[in-house]
C-alpha cells in the first residue's frame, strides 16, 4: 500500500510540476502582445513582407549598381569608337586632298585639250574607272558599288548609294565606279571599262 500511496503522490506531484510550468509560462508573458506566439497569420502578415522588404531593397541596390557599372563601360565604349571615327575621318579626308592635288597636277599638265567621251550604259552595267577619272551622270539613274568622291557637294558615296545627275564624281580607287538602274547617259574623263 505504500507503494500505491507513493506512486500516486508521485503521479500528483508531477501534474502540480507541469501545470506549475503552465502557470508560469502564462505569467511570464507567451503568447502575450510583447511575445507573441508565432502563427500562420504573424509569418503572412509580418515576417513575409518584412523579408520581401529587406531582399527588394538588396536587389534595388544591386541593380544601381550594376547599371551604374554598365552605363560607365558604355560610355568608355562609346568614347572609344567616337575617337576611331575621328581618326578614320581624318584619314579619309587626307586620302581625298592627295586624290585632289593628283587631279590638279594631271590638270595643270595636261595639252588642254579635253577628254571627255559621252558614253550610254544599258540597265545593269558597270563602269569601273582609274584613279583621276572623273565621272558625270547626265542621264538616268545609277548606284554606286564602290567608293566615289562627289566633287560637286564634297561628300564621299559608299556602296548603294545613289549617283546624282548633273554632279562631278572623281575615282579615287582603281576599279570603282557605278552601276546603271536603267539606260543612263555618262560623260567621262579619263581611263574606265565597262562591265
Amino acid at each position: 500500500m505504500k507503494r500505491k500511496f507513493m506512486v500516486s503522490a508521485l503521479g500528483a506531484l508531477c501534474v502540480l510540476a507541469v501545470g506549475g510550468v503552465f502557470t508560469a509560462l502564462a505569467a511570464g508573458g507567451y503568447g502575450s502582445q510583447d511575445d507573441p506566439l508565432v502563427t500562420l497569420s504573424y509569418i503572412t502578415d509580418v515576417a513575409v513582407p518584412e523579408a520581401n522588404a529587406r531582399i527588394d531593397s538588396v536587389f534595388s541596390q544591386k541593380e544601381t549598381a550594376i547599371k551604374s557599372d554598365i552605363q560607365s563601360k558604355m560610355d568608355s565604349v562609346r568614347s572609344q569608337l567616337e575617337s576611331q571615327i575621328s581618326q578614320l575621318q581624318n584619314v579619309s579626308q587626307d586620302v581625298i586632298n592627295q586624290v585632289v592635288e593628283l587631279v590638279k597636277d594631271q590638270i595643270g599638265s595636261s595639252s588642254g585639250s579635253s577628254t571627255w567621251k559621252m558614253i550610254t550604259l544599258q540597265n545593269g552595267q558597270q563602269i569601273k574607272a582609274g584613279v583621276g577619272t572623273q565621272l558625270l551622270l547626265r542621264r538616268g539613274t545609277a548606284s554606286c558599288y564602290s567608293g566615289m568622291i562627289n566633287l560637286s557637294s564634297g561628300e564621299i558615296l559608299t556602296h548603294g548609294q545613289s549617283v546624282l545627275q548633273n554632279n562631278m564624281y572623281l575615282i579615287g580607287t582603281d576599279g570603282c565606279g557605278f552601276i546603271a538602274s536603267g539606260e543612263c547617259t555618262v560623260l567621262v574623263d579619263g581611263t574606265y571599262t565597262i562591265g
